[in-house]
């Protein structure tokens, strides 16, 4: 009987942000658990079963314990991690979070890099840690590599970033996490007990282009289609500590009345995110930009209909099971949104495919992908 083959999951990010790559690295992890492949061993750089929920690193403010972090980071990845590949002798390495180690190791190194971002908009981090960042990616990249990214969008993007030096590229979709634990008081808090209301969950980064959807808002409010609609914006209202952004749509919201029907969350739990995603009546996307789009599975999961722009990967991750529309133009935004709000039956035929869509997205599938890229890779 031939060996297993030894797969190494780096898990150290889990407990240093709450963005996306958290809930990838959750879903990588739980999928290698449960799976049933018997040809795979899985080990975790860290202990699972002690993840702490409330760590230092998680969503700091303090400049400092963000310096601290990075350094951190950078001696965990360069260093221990290294270290740990000589002792457990893997033949695989999946490294969640973009960085693999520079070191030329046994292990194939599989880096997940989720998207371009950090090459296409510099003005969102500071320009030195951008350009650190931006070269340890194509140092750990060096030698026995792979890359692996979210969907094909993102594929096409980095073949075209990195030219004829590109490692090979695989595209795989991602899983998220199912949450059923809601906390109902923030609709009590926030008055939309007995309301509809739109809905965005995510940062207010300019890419985002909350002010698009805002502008449609207006329009939906001034044709009075429905009187008494919200718009819920949920995510942290600052960027890296710019604050231009929400500057810009708090001036938009004051100087045309809607202060009343436009509410900015800030940063909530994922237990009052879940009690919004099950009341809302719309979820929009109205992203310029995104290398593929949690929130649209979410608002799937909800049965919500939804709305995207047809920008990046969104109109792949969705596939037929969603309204689009030109990205930045509020007024063709607005009327789609028109026609979704007097149409139950296209509500509901959205709702039926978003279910059916929602199926390419599985955990299970998530991970037999990966094992099959494995699989391959090692035998050849």
């Amino acid at each position: 009987m031939a060996p297993k083959i030894k797969v190494f999951i780096d898990v150290f990010y889990y407990q240093a942000t709450l963005s996306g790559i958290r809930t990838y690295t959750n879903e990588l992890v739980l999928g290698a658990i449960n799976s049933q492949n018997k040809n795979i061993e899985y080990l975790f750089s860290h202990d699972i079963n002690q993840w702490d929920h409330n760590h230092i690193f998680l969503n700091p403010k303090n400049r400092l314990i963000r310096l601290y972090f990075h350094l951190y980071y950078f001696f965990w990845k360069q260093i221990i991690l290294p270290f740990k590949m000589l002792k457990y002798n893997p033949d695989v390495l999946i490294c969640p979070d973009f960085v693999a180690p520079l070191w030329q190791l046994r292990a194939l190194k599989l880096c997940v890099i989720h998207d371009t971002l950090f090459w296409d908009y510099p003005k969102n981090y500071n320009a030195l840690w951008r350009k650190y960042y931006i070269k340890l990616i194509k140092l750990g990249l060096r030698g026995n590599s792979s890359v692996i990214t979210t969907s094909k969008y993102a594929k096409r993007k980095l073949e075209k970033l990195f030219s004829k030096k590109t490692p090979p590229i695989t595209a795989i979709f991602q899983s998220f996490l199912k949450s059923n634990v809601c906390d109902k008081s923030i609709e009590k808090s926030l008055n939309l007990e007995n309301t509809d209301f739109l809905l965005h969950v995510g940062s207010f980064d300019r890419r985002k282009d909350l002010i698009t959807l805002v502008k449609a808002f207006k329009l939906l409010k001034e044709a009075e289609i429905n009187k008494n609609l919200k718009l819920v914006l949920v995510g942290q209202k600052t960027l890296n500590g710019n604050t231009k952004v929400l500057n810009e749509l708090e001036s938009y919201i004051l100087k045309n009345n809607l202060s009343k029907s436009i509410f900015m969350t800030g940063y909530l739990t994922n237990e009052e995110i879940c009690a919004l995603y099950k009341k809302a009546f719309i979820y929009v996307f109205p992203s310029i930009d995104e290398g593929f789009g949690i929130p649209i599975l979410e608002a799937f999961d909800n049965k919500i209909p939804v709305v995207t722009s047809n920008a990046g990967a969104l109109v792949e991750v969705a596939e037929g099971a969603a309204e689009h529309y030109d990205a930045g133009d509020c007024t063709e935004l607005f009327e789609t949104l028109n026609k979704l709000i007097t149409s139950e039956s296209i509500r509901t035929n959205l709702i039926e495919k978003g279910t059916e869509r929602l199926k390419a997205f599985s955990r299970e599938k998530f991970i037999k992908h990966y094992e099959q890229l494995i699989l391959n890779s090692v035998k050849n």
